[in-house]
């Protein structure tokens, strides 16, 4: 049956023009070509963009004027030395000694490999758990990301050349979503160029008229894009399109161990082209919300934990329905040994 006929969807897809929904094939109203030659897609961004604005201002006392001024220029900012020494030393002897679950997805020929910072991970940590609760981390995630909501956190290892496959798709430079949205990594150890780092395009994160029309005209044929990303919301750029739009080459960030990177995922990103064999390990945030609320919101633990609880049942779900199809879902259990060897 063609999705315009499932009428009892008709109100969820509606609704979903509200939220961060990205899909341009999941939701035939977000993925219409007529409406988004009328602009639909523009004008989800323009508010978007301008509701963000809106909480920046709200939260610019969590974050020093230089510091902002360098995220909103750049797309990102970097913080050497976030960390000293002796507390990145203390982090790394706590993250060895976890024996707990841990999750892998792989993509192309690169694995991710992640461990959920939850109570669990969490407990005997007492590094670990002072740098979540760490002030000046949350406030400069929480104006970054326009949110105040406590961002999701993972000890995460990029393996690259994992396995044989095809090129990682995360090394195409991309954007997130429609709407600012941020990531930010700690790095536990150095990062070099041969290890991948984290790529991007400086300025792309600013809403220029070459950026508009180019999301305009992309909009307009999401829907049948077919490569796996950009009908779902992640617009891929290459090379001709960052000329059009008047963006530079992507610039890899390399890292000393304990530095801290805040990046605007709204701006193309992506890994670094690495050799084989080469990895990185780092702690990761993540921070996306309803792109059009104006509160900022609260950073509550009990949200986080809340969170942190469906996603667990989720990963479950995704587990059971995984064996009952005798394959393997996507992000998948492995032994955190296996990560942290």
């Amino acid at each position: 049956m063609p999705r315009f006929l499932k009428i009892h969807m008709w109100p969820i897809w509606l609704i979903a023009l509200g939220t961060q929904a990205k899909s341009f094939k999941g939701n035939p109203i977000i993925g219409s070509r007529t409406l988004n030659t009328l602009g639909l897609h523009i004008v989800r961004l323009l508010l978007a963009r301008a509701t963000a604005h809106f909480r920046w201002a709200l939260l610019a006392h969590k974050m020093p004027r230089e510091l902002r001024t360098e995220f909103h220029e750049n797309g990102f900012c970097i913080l050497p030395d976030f960390l000293d020494a002796e507390t990145l030393r203390q982090i790394k002897d706590e993250i060895q000694t976890y024996a707990g679950d841990a999750r892998q997805m792989t993509q192309g020929n690169t694995a991710t490999q992640r461990i959920l910072l939850d109570d669990t991970a969490l407990a005997g940590r007492a590094t670990l758990s002072d740098f979540q609760d760490n002030s000046k981390f949350l406030n400069f995630l929480a104006y970054c990301g326009a949110s105040a909501i406590r961002p999701m956190l993972y000890i995460q290892r990029i393996r690259n050349g994992f396995r044989e496959g095809k090129t990682d798709p995360q090394k195409t430079m991309h954007a997130d979503t429609f709407h600012p949205t941020i990531k930010a990594w700690l790095f536990l150890e150095d990062v070099h160029m041969e290890d991948g780092p984290f790529t991007y395009v400086r300025g792309s994160n600013r809403l220029t008229w070459r950026r508009l029309k180019w999301e305009y005209a992309r909009s307009r044929v999401a829907a049948s894009i077919g490569d796996g990303y950009s009908e779902k919301g992640s617009f891929r750029a290459d090379a001709n399109d960052l000329a059009a739009m008047g963006l530079p080459a992507p610039e890899g960030l390399t890292a000393k161990a304990g530095t801290l990177v805040i990046a605007n995922t709204n701006g193309f990103h992506g890994r670094g082209q690495a050799e084989d064999g080469a990895n990185r390990l780092e702690v990761w945030a993540y921070s996306r919300h309803n792109p059009f609320s104006m509160v900022p919101g609260f950073g509550l633990k009990a949200r986080m934990r809340l969170e942190h609880k469906i996603l667990h049942r989720f990963w479950r779900h995704k587990d059971k329905l995984a064996e009952s199809k005798n394959s393997r879902a996507s992000w998948h259990l492995i032994d955190a040994r296996e990560m942290l060897d």
